[in-house]
C-alpha cells in the first residue's frame, strides 16, 4: 500500500500509541472545483498525474518556556487526475485513522471530504461518512489495518476522473520544525507547504540542494511562510524508509524559535552549536538536590552494591569507568522512564527520582550530568544527527537536526566512551552509527565545540545483529494451547527491540501488555502465567533474552480434518521493505545487517502432517538479502517450523533495489500463505 501524506504526517504524530474510534466532520469547500490544467508531454504516460497538493499547518501557542502547550492544524489537500487502472487501486479505498484513548488527548482528525469530477464534467461531493465500510477480508492490503483505520469504499472511480481530497487534523503534540521535500507517488505540477506563525514566533529555515527559498507574507498578526515547487517528477521512494533523500532532493528545513515565550529574555544568542548545547542545559539539565542525606544514601548504597557485584570489598576503589558501569546498569534496567510529571514533582530533587526509581526525560539528562560531575569524570554533551537526514550543517544553528542527545566521557587512561540515556557503553542506535556527532565539554562554557565519528562497524556485524525467537506450543484434544516463548536478542536487534519488553517489566506491566497483544493478535481467552527477562546485559553484544508462559483457550480447530493457521500470526520478522523497488531512482539504505529467525514448534495431541509443506518451503539468496522457510516432520504429533530472514549489505544500488526485494516478495508470499495441517 502507498502511504500518502496524511498517512505519514499521522506516523510522525503517532508516536506509537494505539488507535481505536474517533469521528469527523466534512470539510466546507471555498468554491467550485478548480478546472485542470493541460498536462506536460513529460507526464502524458504517468498512472496519474498530481495537479495540485499543498499541506497547511497553523500553530497557537499558550504557557510560558520551557512549559509551552501547542495547538497545531495541519491541512493537506491533494487534486489529482487518473490516467491510468494502476493508479486507482490507491485511492479505491479511503484509510482514516481513528484516535481515541490515550493518543485521542492529544490528536483527533476534524475533517475528511471528497470531491470527484467524472469524465462528463458532472462532479460528485462525497459525504465520507455516508460510503460503505470495505468488507475487508483476510489477504488484503488493509487488512491488518481494520481495527486502527475507518477504510472506506470509494465506488466507480475510473480512469479520467479528478479527484480532490482534504483532511484537517489538529494535534497537541509538539512540532517545532522538520525535513521536508515536497514531491510525492506520481508527478505534482504545483506543489507547496505552507506554515502560518504568530509575529512573536520566528521561523529559522533553510533550503538545499536547489530548492527555492519560501514566499513570505504577512498576515495582520502572523506571518506565512510558503515553499512551492512545480513539474516535480514522481518519487514513491523520496518519504520511505531506507531512502537518504537529502543527497539528491532538492528539500528545506524549518525550527520554530520559541524564545519569545521565556519569562526573560534568553541569557545569551545562539550563535552556533555551541551556544545551542549550552542553552539546551540551561533549559533542561540544570540538577538539583534537596535532600543531600537521602542523596548520599542512594549512591552509598549504589557503590557498595556495585562493588560487591564487581568482587571488590572496598567501593572507593571503583574507577571511574566502573562507577559509570554500576551507575548506566542501574538507569537502564531499574529506572522507569515517564513522559509527564505529576505537579508537586517538578520541584523535587534529583534524589527523589533516583530513590523512586522514575524520572522524565529532563530530569533523567540532569540525573547524568550530575553523576559526571559528582565523580570528577570528564564527560561531554554531544548531539547526533540521523544518518537518514544526512550530515549536520553547522552553519545552519538548529535543533531539528538532532535526534539524539549523549553522552562522552574518559576513563583515567584517557580512553573514550559513549552513553546514551537508556542504553549500554559504547551503544548507539542504528541511526547514529556511520555519522559524525558534535559534543562540548558543558562545564567549560567557553570550550570549543568539538566532534566525534562513529563507525560502521556495528551495523555489518552479522555475528551480533542477531533475533531469535522460539515458541513451543503445546495443543490439547479440545484445541487450548500452553505457549511457551522465549526470544533472544543481541547487538543492534537488542539496542532497537528489547524496550517495549524492558520498559514493561520496570512498569510492572508485562502481564497485561502481554496479555493485550496475545488477544489482539488470535483474538482468544487469554491467561499469561509468567513473563521474565532472563538476561540483560548492557556491555557488547548487549544479549537480551524475554521468556513468557501462557495459555490460550480455543487456540486451535479441527475444521474437515485441518487446522489452518495464520502465518502472519507467528511469524514477525522486521522485513526491509523497498519501496518502488521497479523504477527506483533513489538508492536504498539497510538499517543494519544480521539475521532474523523465527522458529515454531507445534505439538499436536495425534499425529498429523502439514499438507501444504512444499508450498511453504521457500527459499531466495541474492547478495543483499536471503529468506528461507523450512518444515519439517519431527515427530508424528511435532512439526517444525523456521523462518529465517538475512540483511547482507548496507548500500543496495537504485539499479540493483529490485533484488532485495525478489527476496521480500518471497517472505511475503509465505507470509500470507496458511498453513494447512492435518490430522492423520
Amino acid at each position: 500500500m502507498k502511504f500518502s501524506r496524511l498517512s505519514a504526517l499521522v506516523v510522525a504524530l503517532s508516536f506509537g500509541f494505539q488507535a481505536n474510534a474517533q469521528t469527523f466532520s466534512d470539510y466546507k469547500w471555498e468554491g467550485d472545483m478548480p478546472k485542470s490544467p493541460e498536462i506536460p508531454a513529460q507526464f502524458q504516460n504517468e498512472d496519474a498525474v498530481i495537479i495540485k497538493s499543498e499541506t497547511f499547518s497553523q500553530s497557537i501557542f499558550t504557557g510560558n518556556f520551557p512549559e509551552i502547550d501547542q495547538l497545531a492544524t495541519y491541512r493537506t489537500y491533494e487534486h489529482l487526475v487518473f490516467k491510468k487502472e494502476e493508479a486507482l487501486k490507491d485511492y479505491k479505498q479511503l484509510s482514516i485513522p481513528k484516535f481515541t484513548g490515550r493518543i485521542g488527548e492529544f490528536v483527533q482528525v476534524k475533517y475528511v471530504d471528497i470531491r470527484i469530477r467524472k469524465k462528463d464534467g458532472k462532479v460528485l461531493d462525497l459525504k465520507v461518512r455516508d460510503l460503505p465500510l470495505s468488507e475487508l477480508k483476510e489477504g488484503d492490503d488493509l487488512y491488518e489495518e481494520r481495527e486502527d483505520y475507518y477504510v472506506y469504499d470509494v465506488k466507480d472511480l475510473e480512469v479520467g476522473d479528478e479527484m480532490e481530497r482534504i483532511t484537517v487534523i489538529e494535534s497537541k503534540f509538539p512540532d517545532q520544525g522538520r525535513i521536508v521535500n515536497l514531491y510525492g507517488n506520481y508527478p505534482v505540477l504545483d506543489a507547496s507547504y505552507v506554515i502560518s506563525i504568530s509575529n512573536s514566533v520566528k521561523l529559522n529555515g533553510r533550503v538545499y540542494n536547489g530548492m527555492p527559498q519560501p514566499i513570505i507574507a504577512e498576515k495582520g498578526e502572523s506571518r506565512n511562510y510558503s515553499w512551492k515547487m512545480q513539474n516535480l517528477r514522481a518519487m514513491p521512494e523520496a518519504n520511505s524508509s531506507g531512502t537518504i533523500f537529502t543527497k539528491d532532493l532538492e528539500y528545506f528545513v524549518y525550527e520554530l524559535n520559541l524564545d519569545g515565550f521565556r519569562m526573560e529574555p534568553a541569557a545569551f544568542k545562539v550563535s552556533n552549536f555551541s551556544d545551542l548545547i549550552m542553552q539546551y542545559v540551561s533549559d533542561y539539565m540544570e540538577p538539583r538536590v534537596r535532600n543531600k542525606k537521602k542523596y548520599k544514601e542512594f549512591y552509598d548504597n549504589l557503590f557498595a552494591t556495585g562493588a560487591k557485584a564487581l568482587e571488590k570489598a572496598d567501593p572507593t576503589t571503583l574507577t571511574k569507568l566502573e562507577k559509570a558501569f554500576i551507575f548506566n546498569d542501574f538507569m537502564v534496567k531499574e529506572m522507569k522512564t515517564i513522559s509527564r510529571l505529576e505537579d508537586f514533582e517538578r520541584s523535587e530533587g534529583i534524589e527523589y527520582f533516583l530513590s523512586n526509581k522514575k524520572t522524565d526525560y529532563g530530569n533523567m539528562m540532569s540525573i547524568y550530568r550530575d553523576f559526571f560531575e559528582k565523580n570528577q569524570i570528564e564527560y561531554y554533551l554531544a548531539v547526533g544527527k540521523s544518518r537518514f537526514n544526512g550530515d549536520f550543517d553547522v552553519d545552519y544553528v538548529s535543533s531539528t537536526q538532532i535526534a539524539s542527545y549523549l553522552f562522552v566521557f574518559k576513563d583515567e587512561a584517557g580512553n573514550t566512551f559513549t552513553i546514551t540515556p537508556g542504553s549500554g557503553l559504547n551503544e548507539l542506535p542504528s541511526t547514529l552509527l556511520a555519522t559524525k556527532c558534535l559534543m562540548k565539554n558543558i562545564t567549560d562554557p567557553k570550550s570549543k565545540l568539538q566532534s566525534i565519528e562513529f563507525g560502521d562497524e556495528a551495523l555489518k556485524d552479522e555475528k551480533s545483529n542477531k533475533r531469535m525467537r522460539r515458541t513451543e506450543i503445546q495443543i490439547s484434544e479440545n484445541g487450548d494451547a500452553e505457549i511457551k516463548s522465549s526470544l533472544n536478542l543481541s547487538g543492534l536487534f537488542s539496542t532497537e527491540g528489547r524496550n517495549f519488553w524492558a520498559s514493561a517489566v520496570k512498569e510492572d506491566s508485562i502481564n497485561v501488555r502481554l496479555t493485550r497483544s496475545l488477544k489482539n493478535r488470535f483474538d482468544k481467552e487469554v491467561t499469561v502465567k509468567s513473563a521474565v527477562i532472563k538476561n540483560f546485559e548492557i556491555l557488547t553484544p548487549y544479549t537480551f533474552q524475554f521468556e513468557y508462559n501462557a495459555s490460550i483457550k480455543g487456540l486451535f480447530s479441527l475444521t474437515d480434518g485441518k487446522v489452518s493457521l495464520k502465518g502472519s500470526d507467528w511469524l514477525a520478522h522486521s522485513i526491509r521493505w523497498v519501496s518502488n523497488a521497479e523504477k527506483r531512482k533513489l538508492d536504498y539504505h539497510n538499517a543494519f545487517m544480521g539475521s532474523d529467525i523465527d522458529e515454531i514448534i507445534l505439538v499436536f495431541p495425534y499425529p498429523v502432517t502439514v499438507e501444504n509443506a512444499a508450498e511453504l518451503s521457500k527459499a531466495l539468496d541474492n547478495e543483499f538479502a536471503a529468506y528461507k522457510m523450512t518444515v519439517q516432520q519431527v515427530k508424528d504429533n511435532t512439526i517444525r517450523i523456521q523462518s529465517r530472514y538475512a540483511v547482507k549489505q548496507l548500500l543496495v544500488p537504485a539499479a540493483k533495489a529490485s533484488v532485495q526485494q525478489s527476496v521480500n516478495e518471497v517472505w511475503e508470499k509465505v507470509n500470507d500463505t496458511k498453513w494447512l495441517i492435518k490430522k492423520k
